[in-house]
This record gives structure tokens, sequence and C-alpha cells, in this order.
């Protein structure tokens, strides 16, 4: 395993509403304020798929062989128990696993979204290295008219984006909002006022850093207009830029030691997260 317990943001707690939420990990049903139920997304009597990511779910079924579990995950038909464990939900209303939120304005920030509904999610998956993916997620240099973000350069002055870093996260914050990345799975994207995205990368082996999947979940305050929303959703188009890019970059990933200027800090503090708690060298 490269990391041992990472921290993960599942989803915001929008997603488990008004059902149980399918992700790539698990299925989150509606627990406390607090917390979240995790259930195993793949059958534990077979390890066949249960549901979709990005589903919506009452009853939970497995359509190999039928077997059914109510909305808490009690068997409805069958002896086999779907629960494998408990997720924080945070004053951000995020879900989240081994992650403890800083006293810091973008957690204040998702506190505030109290109407925040789920709309859908973008899934995909790659053969490139996740690694790589998030080091581009934490890389300002790359964003320029001639490079990898030509649209969203267009869009956002490098000049105007504020560089904050904390335990585990680094935070970016441009004049309409802000991104925000919780290593190593986890992206967030704030659109002020109501619009929020939860993107997960998931390994497709935790021993290793090629091959992943994704989704991103999109989140909108009601009143959001749906100018603002297509504008907003070009953010898995980037993202997918990122992916590209993930599946051209030759050799295994290695850590950003020293920045060429300081759009590069965040790759630093990325690639210094991974020698900090990578188990496996």
């Amino acid at each position: 395993m490269i990391f041992a317990n990472p921290p993960k943001i599942f989803a915001h707690k929008a997603s488990i509403e008004s059902g149980n939420f399918v992700t790539h990990d698990a299925i989150l049903n509606k627990g406390t304020d607090t917390k979240a139920n995790l259930f195993h997304r793949f059958c534990p009597h077979r390890m066949y798929p249960l549901h979709n990511p990005g589903e919506i779910v009452q009853n939970v079924n497995c359509t190999f062989h039928n077997f059914n579990w109510d909305k808490d995950g009690t068997p409805l038909d069958n002896t086999k128990k779907l629960h494998c464990g408990v997720a924080d939900v945070g004053r951000s209303g995020l879900v989240m696993e081994n992650f403890v939120e800083p006293d810091h304005k973008w957690v204040d920030d998702l506190a505030k979204e109290k109407n925040l509904l789920y709309r859908h999610s973008y899934t995909g998956e790659s053969t490139g290295s996740w690694m790589w993916l998030m080091d581009a997620e934490a890389d300002l240099l790359h964003l320029h008219r001639a490079g990898i973000h030509s649209l969203l350069s267009q869009q956002v002055t490098l000049e105007d984006i504020k560089m904050e870093q904390g335990d585990g996260w680094i935070l970016q914050t441009h004049p309409d909002g802000w991104w925000l990345y919780v290593f190593p799975f986890s992206f967030v994207e704030y659109g002020e006022p109501g619009m929020v995205f939860v993107n997960t990368v998931v390994p497709n082996d935790l021993n290793s850093e090629y091959g992943y999947k994704w989704i991103t979940q999109f989140y909108y305050d009601p009143s959001v207009d749906i100018n603002r929303k297509i504008i907003f959703e070009t953010a898995e188009g980037v993202f997918k830029e990122d992916v590209i890019a993930s599946e051209k970059q030759k050799g295994d990933y290695f850590p950003l030691m020293k920045a060429m200027n300081q759009y590069e800090d965040h790759c630093v503090q990325w690639g210094q997260w991974v020698r900090d708690n990578r188990i496996n060298e």
C-alpha cells in the first residue's frame, strides 16, 4: 500500500439527503449530523458491484442473485451484512475519513451553504499515474495560454490567485471562488455562492500509482442561474485535461524538491506530503 489510512473526501452531505449515495469506494448512508454510515459497494456474497457511482438509491440490490437490503443496510432476503464503517461529516458538510478539518475560511465558506442539492456526477477512468495527476492538480505554473489549460487561462489570471496550505491540504483562491486539494485523492471546487463540486480519485490498486477511476459530483443551490452552472461545469473539462497530461508523462512520479517559481510551490507541498507519508519505499 502506497499510503496507510490516507484521508478521503467521499461527497457532500447533500448527496445523502434523499437516499443512499453510491461512490467507487462505498455506498454512503445518512446517519447523524456528524456521522455517515458506509456500506460495501461490492456484494459480500460474490463481490458483484452494487449500483453505479453517482446513483442515489433507496433499498440496495445485487442484480447478480437478486439479493436485497433496506435503506439502512439490513438484509431482506439473505444473511450478508453491508455495513463496513463510519465516516465523519464535517462542519463544511463534506463526508470524510481520516481528515481533521482546519479552522480556515474554506471550511467557513462551505458551512454557509445550507441549501445545496446534489445534481449529477461524471465518472471516468485512466491508465495513467494518479500521482502525476495530483501533481498537476497542485501545479499553477501550467495554467498559461499556450499550455494544457488554454481556456482556463482566459478566465483566471495567475497573478490574481492566492496560494495557501495546511496540514495535508492546499488552497488556491481566485476572484470567483477557490480550488482545494486534500491529499492524496480529493479535489473540491467552490464557485461562490451556491456551487460546489467534489472530485475523488480512486486507484485501481493501492500498491500502484498507475490506473485509476474518478467521480466528479456537482452540487448547486436552487437559486443559481443556469448560465453560472454552464460555466462552472467546464471544471470537469479542465480536470480531464490534467488526466490526459497524467497519461503522457513519462516514468514514475517523483516529488519536486524545489519550485521553478512560486506557482510550483504547491507541487513542492504535495511532494513533501508524499515523502512524509509513503510507506512502500
